[in-house]
């Protein structure tokens, strides 16, 4: 993934975040969860596992 392509895609991530938090506040806690385990699966999937290339 390019430099400019993982920011914007954190910078998305932490929008949906933000607005789940403001929705949780009314008590609509379904986009928090839902982006709170799309961004644990990002992370899993793309942030920890070694490249596919071998060296």
């Amino acid at each position: 993934m390019s430099f400019i392509g993982s920011i914007l895609v954190y910078l998305f991530m932490a929008v949906v975040l933000g607005w789940g938090m403001l929705q949780a506040v009314g008590g609509h806690f379904g986009l928090l969860i839902a982006g709170g385990l799309a961004y644990c699966l990002a992370l899993a999937k793309l942030g920890c596992l070694p490249p596919g290339k071998s060296h």
